[in-house]
């Protein structure tokens, strides 16, 4: 007879996760300051070696606008190929990254066609074609014309926007990390991990508990982060803490496929929020926008000193 105690712990072995999690990556091949060559390889393989540790089946939105350097184009372009060779799936993020809020729409519209062509060269060669587009900055539009017409043209060219519900603010911990990377300063740089860590507890906690409140359940999740130096040092552990909190890694598709993501976005503005906070405007919930928490002030003080 199987010992209880074993019996419990083969179940609970073979239980489905709890809770699952999309995890999307925007500001392809590399984004930052992190300006050499060969620290922009580094980002990569050490980002994909975590992805893949923990079989997450991730998608990357590339801005093409960074492989248009003198010398390296071949270079930069072989590390989008490293992300189709892992398994994983590339989608537009335009050529530049300019937000709609301040791009007239058929120059953004433009930008967007400009910034598929070596993706979708990547791609055809895999049999496949990029399916998924991300707003920079998740600016959908100032105006519903302009969100509409530009929804329009993203169904005409074969995409599906990407969505996401949780953020942790990233893009301000690496900023502040490269320059401790850059100058040498090893216990600043790992002050500012550790400080992204935590946040990101924080904000997973915060968005999750948004969640509940909006849906009175728990929704599969998609993550937006970047692709940086920071994260190519914490992925392992970021991706770890998830695992631990009870999530399984799912495609895009797959979490999509939700009834939640079929919620009305009832938000139209020059900014970019959660879907979470989309939903509940269509839904005439209240706004907690402003209850998101922030970084430690000593981190969005050295940001703002480096911008």
């Amino acid at each position: 007879m199987i010992h209880l105690a074993l019996l419990a712990a083969l179940l609970t072995a073979q239980a489905p996760p709890r809770r699952a999690m999309a995890v999307t990556f925007d500001d392809l091949p590399v984004a930052g300051r992190t300006v050499s060559l060969p620290a922009r390889e580094s980002v990569t393989t050490g980002l994909l070696r975590a992805i893949t540790r923990h079989r997450v089946p991730a998608i990357g939105f590339v801005n093409e606008g960074k492989l248009d350097v003198p010398g390296e184009r071949d270079a930069r372009e072989a590390l989008l190929a490293a992300w189709l060779d892992a398994g994983l799936e590339l989608g537009n993020h335009t050529y530049s990254h300019g937000g709609l809020t301040a791009t007239p729409l058929d120059l953004f519209e433009r930008d967007v066609i400009k910034g598929e062509i070596v993706t979708r060269r990547l791609l055809a060669r895999r049999g496949q074609v990029p399916r998924f587009f991300r707003h920079p900055m998740t600016q959908t539009g100032p105006t519903r014309d302009v969100r509409d017409a530009f929804e329009r043209f993203l169904g005409d060219h074969g995409y599906r926007t990407a969505p996401f519900t949780i953020e942790d603010s990233d893009y301000v911990f690496a900023l502040v990390y490269d320059q401790a990377v850059t100058t040498g300063d090893t216990a600043l740089a790992g002050r500012v991990r550790r400080a992204y860590l935590a946040h990101q507890d924080e904000m997973v906690d915060w968005f999750e508990s948004l969640a509940r409140e909006t849906f009175q359940r728990d929704i599969p999740q998609i993550l937006l982060i970047h692709v940086n130096r920071l994260n190519a040092a914490a992925m392992g552990d970021v991706l770890g803490r998830l695992r631990a909190r009870g999530y399984g890694f799912v495609t895009l598709d797959r979490a999509l496929a939700d009834v939640a993501y079929r919620t009305l976005d009832g938000y139209v503005g020059r900014n970019g929020p959660s879907w979470l906070h989309r939903w509940r405007i269509g839904l005439g919930m209240p706004d907690r926008l402003r209850d998101e928490p922030d970084p430690p002030a000593w981190v969005l003080e050295a940001f703002r000193r480096l911008q």
